[in-house]
């Protein structure tokens, strides 16, 4: 089976002074994460600090149910909070984690420190003005869909069916509203870094590729929830541990490295022949 779980199938030169041919499969892919993995820990460790902010908030103001469930609810905030953090983040600040991991799934060479700051600099306006969409969306969302399910919890006298039914297809609409959005965020920052595009062209080919490659994505998601759930799955402190040193690279650099030839091939391509 041709790729990274038979989803893709093109080639890039290898470095060094022979030309070798890249194939972003499973071998490759183990490949370059144990060549990097220093690499990559001093990266999330960076990223992890810069993102506290994000992490706090999470937090504080998450909730995480009753007493007789706050070990599940905690579980649950963690796991959470930790896909939020290594998918959609805090903008500014992913999109330098996004360069040098976007060159890392590459096997391309890029500089941690250097390469994560100036890349942050470099996006900066689009990246904030993704990370107030992200913000407006992320409180937007919980409200309405509490709005919706505060019919279904009516008292029985005074429910009504016809409002029961509509309530439950209007969550069904912001449940998928929400899962499509934080799916075009596998696209949004690699192609706000490799791309001189205005941010509504971002979004707008971040949907496109969310929509058209939607059971490879939903795999994607699938398998970076699995490793956010392994994580925490034996301790809660273990897990943060984890999230501090490795996970959130782990996630994205999967992310990425499956993304990465979709992008290649419908928009560098592209590029490429209408030069």
């Amino acid at each position: 089976m041709a790729g990274f779980f038979g989803f893709f199938d093109y080639t890039k030169p290898g470095k060094g002074v022979e030309k070798e041919e890249f194939k972003p499969n499973l071998k490759t892919f183990f490949r370059v994460f144990f060549e990097r993995f220093w690499k990559l820990i001093q990266l999330n460790v960076i990223y992890f600090i810069f993102s506290l902010p994000l992490i706090a908030v999470i937090f504080a103001f998450v909730p995480t149910g009753q007493d007789e469930d706050k070990l599940i609810g905690i579980y649950k905030v963690c796991v959470g909070g930790l896909l939020y953090l290594s998918i959609i983040g805090l903008a500014p600040v992913i999109t330098g984690f996004t360069y040098v991991l976007r060159n890392f799934t590459s096997d391309r060479h890029a500089w941690v420190l250097s390469d994560f700051f100036e890349h942050i600099k470099k996006n900066f306006k689009q990246a904030m003005l993704v990370f107030l969409i992200d913000l407006a969306v992320s409180l937007i969302i919980p409200f309405v869909y509490n709005f919706y399910s505060a019919v279904i919890t009516a008292p029985a006298e005074v429910a009504n069916p016809l409002l029961q039914n509509a309530s439950f297809i209007a969550r069904t609409i912001i449940v998928l509203f929400a899962s499509i959005y934080f799916i075009m965020h596998f696209y949004i920052y690699n192609i706000m870094i490799t791309f001189n595009l205005t941010v509504k062209q971002i979004l707008k080919n971040s949907l496109i590729f969310a929509l058209a490659h939607l059971p490879r994505n939903i795999g994607v998601l699938a398998l970076a929830a699995l490793i956010a759930m392994l994580t925490f799955g034996y301790n809660i402190e273990i897990g943060i541990l984890l999230s501090f040193l490795i996970t959130p690279a782990l996630i994205s650099y999967t992310v990425n490295f499956i993304i990465q030839p979709v992008i290649k091939k419908h928009m560098i391509k592209t590029q490429d022949d209408s030069a």
